[in-house]
């Protein structure tokens, strides 16, 4: 057996049948990504017995979870399934919004340990948390993070009948050339943005029952969207609307192409803090302001992605 090659792991991934149920012959999609954290979390306590002579007499193995994060740099149409799953919505005419449905996915590493290598699988895993991060002149990323209820022993063999989609070959997107139409709604004057990021959680908590050695199955808790935009100081108007705390909202488009970009809207939101600051010589005074996105009741959401855009 060799040492196995980060650059040589192959990523795939699933929708389940049911939570926590792998399809029989599962058709596997090959992510695309840059680091992942994905692993079985395994809990643990000491014992508390007193000896009289300070030593340990236990660690009792108590239970275990999945959980983890997955890196990504962000290309059109790779991630649709995973957004879906991020809001707990579905694609509807091209238009995604946060709800309450119900999505889980299985993910399996394939490490080359030599013929026929090592695969780990975890099971039932739910999309918790997207950390997107847009800043000048630099790719466009995001963090994705994970939690399941478990994982089975490593195998050597793949599934019976499984089979793996290739990746996507869309190009990765940037700030620079692929952000257009970016707009603060509710501030007078335009506002220039030297920096984003957006931070989507669902609040997953863990159901945790007797007799079970793994998560039972996990909830779905607040969904809350927050960030941080980071804007050059040009005129009162964006710190006048941290002051008024009125609503306003956030909109951009992301594609390099026509009829191939998403334009991601939070239709009501509040800026939370902020205001002008001078860092030093030889650089702009910026604004770094917090946000969070609230209910909309025209849009039905709280958050609102629309692909295919021209």
């Amino acid at each position: 057996m060799g040492i196995a090659a980060a650059s040589s792991t192959r990523l795939a991934y699933v929708a389940e049948t049911a939570p926590g149920v792998i399809p029989a012959t599962p058709t596997f999609k090959t992510a695309r990504y840059t680091s992942e954290t994905i692993r079985l979390a395994k809990q643990t306590m000491q014992s508390d017995e007193i000896t009289g002579n300070r030593n340990v007499t236990d660690i009792a193995d108590v239970g275990r979870a999945v959980e983890g994060a997955i890196n990504t740099e962000i290309s059109y149409g790779t991630f649709d399934e995973w957004l879906a799953g991020l809001l707990a919505g579905d694609w509807n005419n091209d238009v995604l919004k946060n709800g309450n449905v119900d999505k889980t996915f299985a993910f399996e590493k394939t490490f080359a340990t030599g013929a026929p290598g090592t695969f780990t699988r975890y099971r039932g895993c739910r999309f918790n948390t997207l950390d997107l991060t847009l800043a000048a002149r630099q790719k466009v990323t995001g963090s994705w993070g994970i939690m399941g209820v478990g994982s089975p022993n490593p195998g050597i063999a793949i599934f019976d009948g499984a089979t793996y989609g290739a990746q996507t070959t869309t190009p990765i997107l940037n700030a620079a050339t692929n952000v257009a139409n970016l707009a603060v709604g509710g501030v007078p004057s335009p506002v220039k943005v030297n920096a984003l990021s957006i931070r989507v959680t669902n609040n997953l908590y863990a159901n945790e029952v007797l007799g079970a050695y793994e998560v039972d199955s996990h909830g779905l808790g607040l969904f809350v969207v927050t960030g941080t935009m980071t804007a050059f100081f040009e005129s009162k108007d964006l710190y006048q609307a941290v002051l008024d705390h009125t609503d306003v909202s956030l909109a951009f488009t992301i594609g390099a192409a026509a009829n191939s970009k998403y334009k991601i809207e939070l239709p009501r939101m509040k800026l939370t803090d902020g205001g002008p600051t001078v860092g030093g010589n030889a650089r702009s005074v910026m604004l770094e302001v917090p946000f969070q996105a609230l209910y909309s009741a025209a849009d039905l959401a709280t958050m609102k992605i629309t692909r295919a855009v021209a």
